[in-house]
């Protein structure tokens, strides 16, 4: 047989058929790799088909593969792939069968994972998941073990906590076992990105002694994880449902023992009290007020929407149905099949839930056997977490009844005890019909575990993404408190911890509020959806740009020449704008510019070279100070690109609301004294060569927030005669650095409007921190101690009109006596005489913002306003006056020394 004859089916062994998206060059390129390793050539024998040939000629394994179209998207979301599905057929030869194996094993995994714009619109789907997925350094040296259901939302979540801080090696997820739709797509998608995936199966929770092997071999991976954490100084999270806990992790005498934990179900929780008290702090989310209240009602409509979709030929309206169990999910199922018109009766052995069903108007019973002795049901609903059946319970079972399970204990005795049953048949897709000893016929729907899991992804990725919020928040909560908070269980705790996060304000703006979605997709960034979108650098501004889009439904490339961790989630390149593709460049239609500031001019002129309109998302300083005339000249050669400066400080809603409290506090009465301070200790940056300014030293760092957030207490025409005003007339303090050029400076200045005088006062260092001596509030409901390390940034500013002054304190907020707020929580207080009137802290992350309100302009068709480069050039003559006055006797000092410029204001 000769190199180019392609083998008929008559000499064909075997065939496989594999679907997905994948393009032929990573076909190829994979095909190869597995190849080499059975010491097999790869070659193309056409461009659809490959051949892998042994140094004989003789065949292998022929692949070929043509266009395929899915019959359905494979996500809830129902988005395409970016790469074309493909369906590719294997033969295999004789002396193959290896080989094949290899080549599906790494399809397997290839084609099922999800892929950029599968990922990219699972976290837009998730909108509060994704505001909460910010970094925290809290989590910096913690390890992860989370075990639940393998859906789309966990995977969502893992993301998430990715993006938080948790690196994806010191991640292990754990399937509980359930035969959800595409747990071996996120199994697959897991893997593919590092993290640890396995299986801990709830059936050996539940019954360890029947797979005492199973377990003793899951265990044992769980146990080298967290050996390999613990010996690199990183401690462990577990996020589950109780069966870690249940295997004695918590225990004061276990040989390895896990540091903190979330609890997630109420099954999770008997199985702790069973344990014994834990030696380490439990948060309990399964009895939490989020999952009560917001959690439970999304899982009883996939309860009841799996539950019609496995029965579509049978009637339900106005028929019996016995519901087992009336806890929290048991009576929110009771309640919506009575609203669906059945009649429903209910079981269950506790008083008090025997009360609360008869007064909602159900017949009750205290064992089943009861309640089939007064009536016929045709459904059985199990929502007991326990043995819900007895063995004469089951022999009491009507025929034709149909067993709804939603916990994997509730019909489990129908499966381990073959004394009640005479034929069991597997319904495909459905469940299995058995045959009782009774003669009755009974048909257990699912596989015996929770019926909305059963071959499904159960509920709608934004029906849970309160809650996987909620959980992430708890999360990042337990581990910043983890060393202060007492051992045991704590529900209170992660309840005030979640009010006081602004998740319920967030979950209501976003999906109930009538007319206003603050943080949904469609809110300032839908024109994005589809979009191709590139982020030039992958610094901490572009990883937030690059989120923000992703939420949005944004198709992402990455550039960043000088990063070496960029995300496989997303298309990317380690190279710059010059270099992309032209059909790559052509596609974009959104640039965002997050690359450090001496970059932006040359990336805007590249930019410009691909595409003389476009649209583009530029982080601020625009540019260096005498780049400016350069810019201004590049812009006016294009006069059709649309370009936005992000200014975050424009958009932050405690500013706001400090302009109306002075307004409501000091009607009529004018300002007279503004401060705006700006601190932040880089010390240790510094001391290894990071974020170094030598241009505009200090100026280059705060100083154009500063003056960002001074705009918004002063008209526009005194704003533009401040910038307008000469540095030779302000009073200037400045700290020189040989290292930084200014680390360090005061500016005092007096604005004359009218018959009024403002006195304006900025500081800002970037070596010393500040301390701010803040009185304690009065209602410490959202603050704590200890939520992170003492904080090295300082951001407030002060407005005095007559007796009264307005303080807003920006994140990171802290005072003096330790009390904090969380990340993107402000404060603002109205003080007259020494009095505090009025206390708030505000929830608001005014960058994410910033972003939003640009990309919507970009994108929309209104012209755009006049970039603002005033407060640029006013940081410019700054830095060009105080190199001017440099002291000669302080050019190279060896400790950083004060010089005053105590020129004198003039009007």
């Amino acid at each position: 047989m000769t190199m180019d004859t392609v083998p008929t089916s008559a000499t064909r062994a075997t065939w496989d058929v594999l679907r997905g998206p994948i393009t032929p060059d990573a076909l190829v390129l994979g095909a190869a790799e597995v190849a080499e390793r059975h010491g097999l050539h790869v070659h193309r024998s056409d461009p659809d088909s490959l051949l892998m040939v042994d140094n004989g000629g003789a065949f292998r394994v022929v692949a070929r593969w043509r266009p395929y179209t899915q019959d359905r998207p494979d996500t809830l979301s129902h988005v395409l792939p970016d790469q074309q599905p493909v369906e590719i057929l294997l033969d295999v030869h004789p002396g193959g069968q290896d080989v094949a194996e290899d080549l599906r094993a790494w399809l397997r995994g290839r084609l099922r994972c999800y892929d950029p714009a599968e990922l990219a619109q699972l976290t837009a789907s998730m909108p509060l998941l994704a505001r909460y997925a910010v970094p925290d350094t809290h989590l910096d040296g913690w390890a992860v073990i989370f075990r639940d259901h393998y859906v789309e939302n966990t995977l969502a979540f893992l993301l998430a906590l990715q993006r938080v801080g948790v690196p994806a090696e010191w991640m292990y997820a754990l399937a509980k076992g359930d035969r959800t739709r595409n747990r071996d797509r996120v199994h697959a998608t897991l893997l593919a990105r590092g993290y640890h995936s396995g299986l801990l199966d709830n059936t050996l929770i539940n019954a360890p002694e029947s797979r005492a092997d199973d377990l003793a071999q899951a265990l044992a991976a769980v146990d080298a994880f967290i050996d390999a954490a613990h010996s690199v100084g990183r401690r462990v999270l577990v996020i589950d449902d109780g069966g870690l806990l249940a295997q004695g992790y918590g225990h004061a005498d276990a040989p390895r023992r896990v540091d903190a934990v979330l609890e997630l179900t109420v099954s999770g929780l008997k199985r702790i009290t069973a344990a014994g008290a834990p030696v380490i702090p439990v948060f309990n989310l399964a009895r939490s007020v989020l999952k009560t209240n917001l959690g439970y009602p999304e899982i009883a409509d996939s309860c009841l929407r799996r539950l019609r979709e496995l029965l579509p030929a049978v009637k339900v309206i106005g028929r019996t149905v016995l519901v087992l169990g009336y806890g929290t999910l048991g009576s929110r199922l009771a309640s919506a099949l009575r609203a669906q018109g059945c009649q429903v009766h209910v079981v269950d052995p506790e008083p008090l839930a025997l009360i609360a069903a008869a007064e909602a108007g159900h017949p009750t019973y205290r064992t089943a056997v009861d309640a089939m002795r007064a009536v016929r049901p045709f459904l059985l609903v199990g929502a007991t977490g326990e043995d819900a059946l007895t063995a004469e319970a089951i022999g009491s079972l009507p025929d034709g009844v149909v067993l709804a399970p939603y916990a994997t204990r509730d019909f489990a005795l129908l499966a381990t005890d073959p004394q009640l049953t005479e034929t069991v048949v597997e319904i495909p897709g459905i469940g299995r019909r058995y045959r009782l000893r009774s003669g009755a016929k009974v048909t257990v729907l699912g596989d015996g575990r929770s019926l909305n899991l059963f071959e499904s992804d159960a509920i709608p990725n934004q029906g849970y993404d309160a809650y996987r919020a909620g959980t992430l928040i708890a999360a990042k909560a337990l581990c910043s408190q983890a060393d202060v908070t007492p051992p045991g269980v704590h529900t209170e705790l992660v309840d005030d911890i979640i009010t006081t996060s602004g998740l319920y304000d967030a979950y209501y703006d976003t999906y109930l509020a009538a007319g206003v979605h603050t943080w949904t997709a469609e809110a300032g960034l839908a024109a994005l959806s589809g979009t191709a979108a590139c982020v030039v650098g992958y610094g901490a501004a572009g990883r937030l740009h690059a989120r923000l889009l992703a939420e949005a439904g944004a198709r992402l490339t990455i550039l960043d020449p000088k990063h070496q961790d960029l995300p496989q989630s997303y298309r990317s390149f380690r190279h710059g704008v010059e270099e992309l593709p032209a059909e790559v460049a052509a596609d974009i239609g959104l640039w965002s510019v997050c690359c450090p500031t001496a970059d932006h001019l040359p990336v805007l002129q590249s930019i410009l070279t691909h595409d003389s309109a476009p649209r583009v998302l530029l982080e601020k300083p625009a540019c260096q100070g005498h780049e400016i005339d350069a810019f201004v000249r590049l812009l006016d050669e294009h006069p059709n690109a649309r370009i936005m400066i992000i200014d975050q400080y424009r958009h932050a809603r405690a500013l706001d609301l400090a302009a109306d409290l002075l307004q409501e506090y000091a009607p009529g009465v004018p300002t007279h004294h503004i401060t705006v301070t700006f601190t932040k200790d880089r010390s240790d940056d510094i001391a290894v060569g990071r974020f170094i300014d030598r241009t505009y030293g200090v100026l280059g760092y705060e100083w154009l927030h500063m003056l960002a957030v001074l705009r918004r207490f002063l008209s526009p025409d005194d704003f533009a005669v401040y910038l307008a005003t000469r540095p030779q007339r302000a009073t200037l303090r400045a700290i020189y650095d040989s290292r930084l050029f200014v680390s360090g400076l005061t500016e005092h200045s007096t604005l004359h409007t009218g018959d009024a005088v403002i006195h304006l006062e900025l500081n800002s260092s970037i070596t010393t921190p500040a301390v701010v001596l803040d009185n304690v509030p009065d209602q410490i409901g959202g603050w704590r101690r200890g939520i992170r390390p003492a904080d090295d940034r300082q951001r407030y500013l002060t407005v005095h009109a007559g007796r009264t002054q307005v303080t807003v304190h920006l994140d990171p907020v802290t005072t003096a006596s330790g009390w904090q707020l969380n990340r993107n929580h402000h404060r603002v207080t109205v003080e007259q005489d020494g009095n505090v009137l009025h206390d708030e802290v505000v929830e608001d992350s005014p960058l994410r913002a910033a972003i939003r309100a640009a990309a919507d302009a970009l994108t929309g068709s209104q012209p755009l306003p006049p970039l603002d480069l005033g407060p640029l050039r006013r940081i410019t003559a700054l830095a060009e006056h105080l190199r001017a006055q440099r002291p000669e006797r302080h050019t190279v000092p060896p400790e950083p020394t004060a010089y005053d410029d105590t020129r004198a204001v003039a009007g």
